[in-house]
């Protein structure tokens, strides 16, 4: 610069002797071309510029680099670097694309020269907070076509409650005949709450962590009281073999489709899951009201998978109470539902899309462990049409 500063005093001095040696119209014209020949040397720019690979010289009367860049041939370049020394501006050039920024908040295209993914992200002024989740990396290198996606993370605290299933005691009485029982303590659930600390990805949830739980109300266990006496007297052999279940070998020819669309034979069902599917459920007096209008009080419901089986298994004709299988026949774990509780099936989850309906607690399994109930049906078409399903289990009290 400061060259450029010397030869145009120079030039000043020569125009200015010039001046004082020339007079009239003549002296005024070559004035004026001097002038111009000043402006013209004075805006003149050379530009020396390289993308790594070639270097390019250009001068312009005037120009801007785009011009510039334009005229060496350089397309879709981004100036990285740039220095001026003595009226020559020194360029270095990379090559520029298209990259995506996705962000919950906008979408947008933008483009660059190579450079890393935080770096794209600081120069158009997106934060991204420590919980973020940025994709690629942000130390990752961007290329051609390359799409970011920030992900918003935050946390937020839900408490919810759920309930507490009881247990079922079982008490043996020699005082009551073998095959009686008497419900002494109905069973009640407890409640208990959870406090979840629940990771939100852009608004949604992606995961949750139990922070806390705590007891609010202790369940109430049912406590039933089971005859472990042998009869004696004729009116109590009687007795027993009246009030053991029956089985019915009267084949019922109808069928029965449930809302799901499966198609479920009546054949041999002995007075049990012949109802529409669905109840009303009185929680406060603890009755249970079919579609068919046939009513049944509960001392208890117990959430359950069901799962269904058949007499082509192995043990599935005779029952662990030695009866023989029928529709209504349903194995338990006897720890958990007592044999000889009456019971109601139906659909879990709100759908009320079927209904085993009224049955007896029967049967054992030694897959039947805790809250699973396993279902008897005639047919292994019909058993596997069943499969594996969330299920209520309601226990009679009449």
């Amino acid at each position: 610069m400061f060259t450029r500063q010397k030869k145009k005093l120079a030039w000043m001095k020569y125009v200015n002797w010039r001046l004082a040696a020339l007079a009239g119209v003549g002296g005024a014209l070559l004035l004026y071309a001097i002038l111009s020949m000043m402006t013209v040397y004075s805006s003149a720019c050379t530009y020396v510029m390289t993308d790594g690979e070639r270097y390019e010289t250009v001068k312009l009367y005037p120009g801007s680099i785009e011009e510039a860049c334009e005229k060496a041939g350089f397309q879709n370049v981004e100036v990285v670097s740039q220095k001026e020394d003595d009226g020559t501006v020194y360029l270095t050039l990379k090559e520029s694309f298209d990259v995506s920024i996705q962000t919950s908040a906008q979408t947008l295209t933008v483009r660059t020269a190579p450079c890393t993914v935080g770096e794209l992200l600081e120069q158009n002024g997106i934060l991204v907070g420590p919980d973020d989740i940025v994709t690629p990396d942000g130390d990752a290198w961007l290329s051609d076509n390359a799409q970011i996606k920030v992900t918003r993370v935050t946390f937020q605290t839900v408490t919810e409650t759920e309930a507490i299933p009881f247990e079922v005691e079982v008490t043996y009485s020699e005082e009551r005949l073998k095959g009686e029982q008497k419900i002494l303590t109905y069973g009640e659930p407890g409640e208990k709450s959870i406090s979840y600390r629940v990771e939100m990805h852009d608004g949604e949830e992606a995961s949750r962590e139990v922070v806390e739980e705590k007891e609010v109300k202790k369940p109430v266990n049912c406590v039933v009281e089971q005859g472990i006496r042998e009869p004696v007297t004729t009116q109590e052999k009687q007795t027993v073999t009246e009030s053991a279940p029956e089985v019915s070998s009267q084949p019922l020819p109808s069928t029965q489709v449930d809302n799901s669309g499966q198609e479920l034979s009546t054949a041999g069902r002995s007075q049990v899951w012949s109802v529409p599917a669905g109840i009303v459920d009185d929680t406060e007096n603890k009755v249970i009201t079919a579609a068919d209008g046939s009513s049944f009080s509960y001392s208890a419901v117990i959430d359950v998978t069901a799962t269904a089986y058949h007499r082509i298994e192995d043990g599935g004709e005779i029952t662990a109470s030695g009866t023989v299988t029928d529709y209504g026949t349903i194995a338990v774990d006897p720890t958990v539902i007592p044999l000889g509780s009456r019971l109601y099936v139906v659909s879990n989850g709100g759908d009320q899309s079927w209904s085993y309906g009224p049955g007896l607690a029967e049967d054992t399994g030694g897959l039947i462990k805790g809250a699973k109930i396993d279902l008897f049906f005639m047919t292994g078409d019909e058993a596997n049409d069943f499969g594996v399903r969330p299920a209520k289990v309601y226990i009679l009290t009449d």
